[in-house]
């Protein structure tokens, strides 16, 4: 398991000057074990304004992970792939994009372990869209589950997790707008619940209201370290 975790969302739809943002979702994960990107937002510029500014460097990402096949998922990738060709990116169906921008797509199906101590939950499917989530193992608290925008349902995606692979500590990014019950579920299973990208202001002020403790806000340029003290 991993012992340490850092999470730097180089985009979300929450601006922070002088990051640049827009609609999009994009964190860089960082372990003691390795280092992956999760998602590359929409634009291309945006992704490098930021990468630089918060001083990511791109050469150190070991893999990049996409959650679906949406533009402002995987528009910035086409930088990424100008910076490190080669680049493996764990996708949840046939690529017809990256490959092209000089990255080397990886289709993942089954839940499965991709790197140390992180998998991914399978390809789950909602509202018409293949997705699938970021697991990892963070020591003695819990696994850490990283979500793109929840198209099949954030509550389905927590109850897969916690079915394949056992307790949540955390859970970031996109819930899609989600109903009160789905949110619910959500702070069921999980210690912290970190709403991002499309949940929307409504779900982010319901976990504030009625689960405080386990509200962690989200925006451009947010760091996050875990565990959370």
């Amino acid at each position: 398991m991993v012992k340490l975790m850092k999470l730097t969302v180089i985009n979300d739809n929450e601006p922070n000057p002088p990051l640049l943002n827009d609609w999009g979702w994009s964190v860089l994960i960082e372990t003691d074990k390795w280092t992956l990107l999760y998602d590359a937002d929409t634009e291309p510029r945006i992704m490098e304004h930021n990468i630089n500014a918060l001083s990511i460097n791109l050469r150190e990402v070991d893999a990049a992970f996409l959650s679906h096949y949406h533009a402002d998922h995987y528009g910035g990738f086409r930088y990424i792939g100008e910076v490190k060709r080669g680049l493996i990116v764990y996708v949840p169906e046939e690529d017809r994009i990256l490959a092209k921008w000089g990255l080397t797509p990886i289709i993942v199906n089954s839940p499965r372990e991709i790197l140390d101590d992180a998998a991914a939950t399978g390809v789950m499917r909602g509202m018409g869209v293949n997705e699938h989530s970021l697991v990892v193992k963070l020591s003695n608290y819990g696994l850490v589950v990283i979500v793109g925008c929840s198209h099949p349902g954030i509550d389905n995606i927590v109850k897969r997790v916690h079915e394949l692979f056992g307790n949540i500590y955390l859970v970031i990014g996109g819930f899609h707008e989600p109903s009160r019950r789905q949110i619910d579920a959500v702070a069921e299973y999980s210690k912290y619940v970190c709403p991002a990208h499309c949940s929307g202001n409504e779900a982010k002020d319901y976990v504030k209201a009625h689960y405080p403790g386990k509200y962690c806000e989200v925006k451009t340029g947010t760091r996050l370290n875990l565990p959370i003290t």
